[in-house]
């Protein structure tokens, strides 16, 4: 008897029809708010998520599908959209703004649990190339989140909306510098994940879910007090912006790629299913254009695990 691949599953009955209302949804409210489908290759290269999401996450580090092809080329199965969105809009060279919505199974490597597999499926939405200098487009992709999950989950309600602001690479380097000296005094009481990022990328220990993480970055460097004139002023039109909305100000929030910057936003369960992962989340990217090889491009994102999102309903 061969069994399928650990990580993986079959969806039917319920479960079908459940994944059927989530992307369908998703997709209706996507172009009801002018995004066009965009379908992407499950293969691409290695180096696309190595130089954007970070050399030292660990999508790269640990959960990856690699692997060579026949003539040597180094390959990976798609472990998240947003690289491969960019990318092609680099290689098309275009130069209007685009807003894009995707629907697509990802892959990555890591201890299947409820709500959480090898082989998994994402819903997300992308505005590249924006010339808009104000939060439009950032408030746009956060609102469409919030749509999406007031019309698909049972009780609008059901969720808690979390931002941040990590401002950009030179604040977040001085902040950097700030959180390695607070947890370096504290290293003996890190876990050992945060141990190995404290001399990484000190931010990624603000992510942590360890207890002993949590509590010690309760009293940790906040980047509010790192944050120039200008991005404090873009926080603050991006909050008016989300006045009608209730959000939660959460000055851990940093997600989990490198290529974010400024406006981060996560959306969580209000009534925890078993996971504490969130049920999907985004932000800016002007940088991640750059580390592709091309000139710097507007860009922001979310995506939403559509197996979280099933869970509830």
């Amino acid at each position: 008897m061969i069994e399928s691949v650990r990580g993986t599953r079959v969806l039917e009955g319920i479960d079908a029809e459940n994944f059927t209302k989530v992307v369908n949804k998703f997709i209706e409210i996507s172009e009801e708010e002018g995004f066009k489908l965009i379908k992407l290759p499950t293969l691409e290269k290695e180096e696309l998520f190595t130089r954007t999401v970070g050399e030292f996450t660990d999508i790269v580090t640990k959960q990856m599908f690699n692997f060579k092809d026949k003539k040597g080329r180094q390959l990976v199965l798609r472990p998240e959209g947003t690289a491969g969105v960019v990318r092609n809009y680099l290689e098309q060279k275009y130069i209007s703004e685009k807003k894009y919505y995707y629907s697509e199974q990802m892959f990555r490597y890591e201890r299947p649990q409820k709500g959480r597999y090898r082989e998994f499926h994402q819903v997300g939405a992308e505005i590249i190339g924006s010339k808009s200098c104000d939060m439009t487009s950032v408030v746009d992709i956060t609102l469409l989140g919030v749509k999406f999950l007031s019309t698909i989950l049972p009780i609008s309600s059901d969720f808690i909306l979390n931002i941040n602001s990590i401002g950009s690479s030179e604040e977040r380097k001085i902040y950097k510098e700030a959180l390695y000296e607070y947890y370096q005094t504290y290293s003996s009481n890190l876990s050992d994940t945060s141990l190995k990022r404290l001399h990484t990328n000190p931010l990624r220990i603000l992510d942590s879910k360890e207890e002993q993480d949590v509590l010690l970055s309760l009293n940790a460097p906040k980047f509010k007090d790192y944050r120039d004139n200008k991005t404090q002023e873009e926080f603050e039109i991006y909050k008016n912006q989300l006045s009608d909305i209730n959000f939660i100000e959460d000055p851990t929030l940093v997600r989990g790629l490198d290529y974010y910057n400024g406006i981060t936003f996560e959306f969580l369960p209000k009534k925890q299913t078993g996971s504490q992962d969130a049920l999907g989340g985004g932000g800016q990217y002007d940088s991640l254009s750059s580390f592709i090889g091309s000139k710097q491009v507007n860009g922001v994102g979310l995506a939403f695990g559509v197996d979280r999102i099933m869970e509830l309903i």
